[in-house]
């Protein structure tokens, strides 16, 4: 495809990377003309210093044979400009905006209806927002992502000396746990990603990836030791916007929540707008304060502030301090990568959420939703298995899936499988699956007709 992405901010350079890698021919449009420098030495794109929401710049990027339109700046207004240039002026097949207001979505979505072509928006706060509350579900887990309308878990799990799963092979499992249908999809071994296979071993310490059905969730958390928390409390660091919307959609929690602010005005903005919050004013790395407020007695401790690092001081701090869970907003990729080391249990990158999110308008045949698992080392997505593709051509072991790809799950009407065996994929069902980002671009051809 010919991709044209306008912004060259940690989202807009992290797309314009992947998709260059993945063989598109991508253009990247930034008006800051150090950005526009560094990403000429560091991508495999081209790049063109400019006003992104300017015909003759979009027409010098070469809009009039782009497949696909992209605005990723961190202004809603901008990238509105940019997606109805993209539609109305230059009638582009598909545009993609970011957007961070639900107002200007739907805006969008108004004002894009009557044009043909593709227009979607994707809005990396909000998907922020349901991945910390898919990690407040599950006890334990470093990692949810939930697929198929919620019935279906992929989470990851720290493997601890007392797991049952600890030092078996993989082909062990099914035997040894029949009546536990589960699928290990992804482990995560030092620095090292691995798609696995039968033969492979789980290790004390790995992080392993389940694809758990959610009414099978207690029999695998008994199995992997993680303990339902005792600890009630829920502490919530950052009154912004993923904070504040975390807080409210946790207010018919039975759990404490506690929602600190620096900001003043933020402080009494939160206070103004939820019920049962204790709303408090003060910075999250004071330690008399966390204290105060029984920090030994928070189940998760959630950093969302818009400084990444103050996020990463302050959820070591409260692991310190007692907190069972710490969990942080961190979407600069040089701290991400010192997330195991530092001791936070996960971490939130809308950046990666973004990234998620626009795959799935780009990837081939009916795909629902792409997740990218940390460090964009391994994707999953769910798509819809579509008449002719190579999906539906005979069962699981002959359809020829390259090696490192694994159906994770079938969905098929109202049932749900997690395959073990000689299972066919038939036109409609639901998949999901799950790949090494190098081989994400080989599933187009099983996708398609």
């Amino acid at each position: 495809m010919n991709i044209i992405i306008v912004g060259g901010g940690l989202v807009g350079s992290t797309l314009a990377g992947k998709l260059a890698s993945d063989g598109h021919d991508v253009s990247v449009v930034e008006r800051n003309s150090a950005t526009a420098r560094d990403m000429s030495d560091t991508l495999d794109a081209q790049i063109i210093e400019g006003n992104g929401a300017l015909a003759s710049v979009l027409r010098r990027a070469g809009v009039e044979k782009a497949d696909l339109l992209m605005a990723t700046t961190d202004s809603d207004e901008y990238n509105m400009v940019v997606g109805m240039l993209g539609t109305a002026v230059f009638n582009v097949p598909r545009v993609v905006v970011r957007v961070r207001e639900q107002e200007h979505a739907e805006s969008f979505a108004r004002m894009t209806e009557a044009y043909p072509g593709k227009h979607f928006c994707v809005n990396p706060a909000a998907a922020a927002v349901d991945r910390i509350l898919s990690l407040l579900d599950v006890p334990g887990a470093l990692d949810v992502v939930t697929f198929m309308d919620g019935r279906l878990l992929v989470a990851g799990f720290r493997i601890l000396p007392s797991s049952d799963f600890a030092g078996l092979l993989l082909s062990h499992i099914k035997l040894m746990f029949p009546d536990t249908p589960t699928l290990v999809t992804a482990i995560n071994r030092g620095t090292e990603w691995i798609v696995p296979h039968g033969q492979e071993e789980i290790r004390v310490g790995d992080l392993v990836y389940f694809a758990i059905a959610r009414e099978e969730l207690d029999s695998v958390l008994a199995l992997v030791g993680a303990l339902p928390d005792k600890k009630q409390h829920i502490m919530v660091a950052g009154a912004g916007r993923i904070g504040l919307e975390v807080a409210r959609r946790l207010e018919n929690v039975d759990s404490k929540l506690i929602l600190i602010e620096e900001n003043a005005e933020l402080a009494r903005l939160a206070a103004e707008t939820l019920d049962r919050a204790l709303v408090i004013h003060g910075r999250v790395t004071d330690q008399a304060l966390l204290e105060q407020e029984e920090i030994e007695r928070v189940a998760t401790f959630v950093a969302l502030t818009p400084d990444h690092e103050e996020n990463l001081v302050s959820g070591l701090l409260a692991k310190r301090l007692g907190a069972r869970r710490a969990f942080a907003l961190v979407d600069n990729p040089a701290l991400a990568v010192l997330i195991g080391e530092l001791g936070i249990d996960a971490v939130i990158s809308p950046r990666l959420l973004a990234v998620g999110l626009t795959l799935q308008h780009i990837r081939r045949g009916i795909v629902r939703s792409v997740a990218a698992l940390l460090e964009d080392k391994v994707e999953i997505l769910e798509a819809e298995a579509v008449e002719g593709s190579r999906l539906t051509s005979g069962n699981l072991a002959k359809i020829g899936l390259p090696r490192g790809v694994i159906v994770a799950a079938i969905r098929r009407g109202d049932a749900l499988m997690i395959p073990r065996g000689e299972e066919t994929i038939q036109t409609g069902d639901q998949v999901v699956l799950i790949t090494t980002t190098e081989n994400a671009p080989r599933l187009d051809a099983y996708l398609s007709p």
